[in-house]
């Protein structure tokens, strides 16, 4: 991305990554993960744009609460 010249970088969270079972502790790993991707980009001089992607719903909610994964 640096040799590219590129100044920024869009990226989503999973909501999966950060909390498996849809409820409970954030799992530290995908903590970890995405903690250490943001300071790489900033080192190097690339500015994070953070979403949280919106088709990521868990699955424990779609089965609770009969919510749809995809939108049609």
């Amino acid at each position: 991305m640096v040799e590219t010249g590129l100044d920024a970088y869009r990226f989503s969270i999973s909501w999966s990554r950060l909390i498996p079972n849809c409820r409970g502790l954030v799992n530290p790993k995908g903590l970890e993960y995405y903690n250490n991707l943001i300071n790489e980009l900033i080192s190097n001089g690339i500015q994070p744009h953070v979403t949280v992607d919106n088709f990521d719903l868990p699955q424990v909610l779609e089965d609770e609460y009969g919510v749809p994964t995809t939108l049609h």
